[in-house]
């Protein structure tokens, strides 16, 4: 098996809208991560950039950010712990799919408004359970 990095530099400017599903990955895997090239995430369906620092701060997981396309996330303090997290979307789907795999670690994971993922991936929380994740409305 490969070694986990300890840290994670990419540029996203040729692939912005997945840059939240590995900030949360790094967040996860308390990875210290400097993405780059993200100015196309702050005027998408919301300032994805804001709304990742925002729910990662529940966590714990300290970022920040430099300029307009920058992003460092520091996770080295996550706390996976913590009770009755609800995560919001923003009425982003993006934020939805890349805050979902969290639920590997943190198995009470509540994504509020989850149907946002409609407007690009209909069926994601139906595939999400083929992968042995439960699955359920509150």
């Amino acid at each position: 098996s490969a070694m986990q990095p300890e840290t994670f530099s990419y540029d996203f400017s040729d692939c912005p809208d997945i840059a939240q599903t590995l900030a949360v990955v790094c967040a996860a895997k308390k990875v210290k991560a400097e993405l780059t090239g993200l100015k196309t995430l702050r005027v998408k369906e919301t300032d994805r950039i804001l709304a990742l620092q925002n729910e990662l701060l529940k966590f714990n997981i300290r970022t920040e950010t430099e300029g307009n396309e920058k992003l460092r996330i520091f996770s080295e303090t996550a706390d996976f712990a913590k009770a009755g997290i609800e995560i919001e979307t923003y009425e982003d789907h993006r934020m939805a799919m890349s805050f979902a795999p969290l639920a590997f670690l943190y198995p009470n994971l509540i994504i509020k408004e989850p149907k946002v993922v409609e407007k690009s991936y209909p069926s994601f929380w139906e595939d999400l359970k083929m992968f042995g994740f439960e699955v359920k409305e509150v």
